[in-house]
């Protein structure tokens, strides 16, 4: 129970390398609540930006090797929302960015208990479609 109060008060204790800091500063200029993990032998952030939850993971020595960011149904591209509209409701998005690679990753209800992850290009091509 100590530890977990020591935890809660001071956090993680997780601190990135100089190169990580100056990458995601130069990245994520007015960032705020910035959590910082360790992910195998990446670091991982997560924070908010514009109000939107972001989770970056960057490399030892700093390289910003992808984010995403979770969307309102609202943000989606015409494309990408009138695909996923098509499968359900759209319960969950997000945009991920991986080596200037834009895809959506949503999780869309057809029916009560029956929820589907899409991964959709920027473009409104189905990439991956599968019951959770």
């Amino acid at each position: 129970m100590k530890e977990f109060l020591r935890k809660v008060v001071q956090g993680h204790g997780i601190s990135p390398s100089a190169a990580c800091r100056r990458s995601f500063a130069a990245n994520f200029a007015g960032a705020a609540d910035v959590e910082w993990f360790m992910a195998g032998e990446h670091y991982e952030a997560i924070f908010y930006r514009n109000k939107l939850e972001h989770i970056a993971l960057f490399g030892q020595d700093g390289l910003l090797m992808e984010y995403r960011k979770k969307l309102p149904v609202d943000f989606l591209p015409n494309p990408v929302r009138h695909l996923a509209l098509s499968r359900g409701e759209i319960m969950n998005a997000l945009m991920k960015n991986k080596g200037n690679m834009l895809e959506y990753e949503l999780i869309v209800r057809k029916a009560p208990c029956e929820r589907y992850l899409l991964v959709i290009s920027d473009l409104g091509n189905m990439k991956e479609e599968r019951m959770l």
